[in-house]
């Protein structure tokens, strides 16, 4: 049962996102409707105004929620203003990433389905508020309820998103013979989604770094200590996100040397946080500890079956990705469990918010792949 101070702190988040729908609804009705100027339209003319219209209605949505929520928290008044807007900017564009990958998804289910089928002006412009409503509420109330380990899930969608998503749509079909970087070179819409997928996901890892700071400040270690060792996996995770944006920013085609340098320290900040989390952080569950021990040796393994030529690049740095990231949620919410009350209360001033369910999370990933798989076939002709 809730308790009233969470019935009342819950209450406006849902409110704020009920009201975000109706606004994107009508927002969506009626460009939709100056577009079409009353004539028929096939489904990937409507998709063209949806996915615009979807972008930037829950791009406000989310930008609203999240401000609304943090606003007035420790950890909101304790940074920079410049840090504060690219946690935003960061946030934002993952959240809007996925709403996007998922209705272009939608839209090419339904062109196939649908072959030949064209709508009028109001049915399109039905449809389209239908889908900006359901995606405003829907990142409202993410962004409003944003927790450590919902953070965790949505880069991990967003980043398996946009990354199948370049896969795909990769105007090199052989890629795949060299490595995972190949996809960032060359001006093309593959390249850039690829380049801009990794750079806003470094800009969250940032950022998540601050949100497990706080909950791993608010366990208490034996004796009532706080675990020690936060410091370090703070910076790790820091020096993980801004490798992970100059990769980005730098593709292999601009400069082997910089390209590679961001490359190994990003996987080598990876190999540091697992090695040394169950070492500096005691208080761990025996269980995550294990599961850490085999997402190690998962990595050692794909790396001597690299070394001795059974697996390519791409395949050893698949690997290392899926493993890398499901480990990354599985410690966000190791190291969420254990928080107290009364720590959280002191440490960020802020009541413990409820976290995403295990099924939501395994929901998510599986939706990230479909994304990427199905949108891969919006390839421009």
């Amino acid at each position: 049962m809730p308790t009233p101070n969470t019935t009342q702190r819950t209450s406006p988040i849902e409110s704020l996102a009920i009201a975000a729908a109706v606004g994107s609804a009508v927002v969506g009705f009626i460009v939709t409707l100056v577009v079409q100027h009353g004539q028929l339209a096939p489904l990937t003319s409507i998709a063209a105004v949806a996915l615009v219209v979807i972008a930037a209605t829950s791009a406000a949505a989310f930008i609203w929620a999240y401000v609304r929520h943090a606003d007035g928290g420790v950890r909101w008044r304790m940074r920079h203003p410049l840090r504060r807007v690219l946690d935003v900017l960061g946030l934002t564009l993952t959240g809007v990433g996925v709403a996007v990958l998922l209705v272009a998804s939608m839209f090419e289910v339904f062109r196939l389905a649908f072959i030949g089928l064209e709508l009028n002006a109001f049915a399109a412009a039905a449809l389209v508020a239908g889908l900006a409503a359901a995606c405003a509420y829907a990142l409202s109330l993410i962004a409003g309820q944003l927790t450590t380990t919902t953070l965790a899930t949505l880069l991990a969608l967003f980043l398996v998103a946009g990354v199948f998503t370049s896969m795909l749509t990769a105007d090199d079909p052989k890629w795949w013979h060299r490595n995972f970087s190949a996809l960032g070179m060359s001006a093309t819409t593959s390249s850039y989604a690829f380049n801009v997928t990794i750079v806003v996901a470094g800009l969250v890892i940032v950022t998540l770094a601050d949100y497990l700071t706080i909950d791993l400040l608010a366990r208490r270690g034996p004796g009532g200590r706080n675990l020690r060792g936060i410091a370090v996996i703070r910076i790790i995770l820091a020096i993980v996100g801004v490798a992970l944006a100059g990769l980005g920013l730098v593709s292999v085609d601009v400069s082997v040397l910089v390209h590679n340098t961001f490359s190994i320290s990003a996987m080598l900040g990876f190999a540091a946080l697992i090695a040394l989390a169950p070492i500096l952080l005691k208080g761990l569950s025996p269980a995550f500890i294990a599961a850490t021990i085999i997402f190690g040796a998962l990595i050692v393994t794909g790396g001597v079956l690299f070394a001795i030529g059974s697996v390519n690049l791409t395949a050893l740095e698949l690997i290392a990705v899926l493993v890398i990231f499901t480990w990354l949620i599985l410690f966000t919410r190791n190291a969420s469990a254990g928080r107290s009350v009364d720590a959280v209360e002191q440490d960020s001033g802020e009541h413990p918010r409820v976290h995403t369910r295990s099924a939501l999370a395994v929901g998510a990933v599986a939706l990230a792949f479909v994304a990427g798989l199905v949108s891969g076939r919006l390839r421009v002709r």
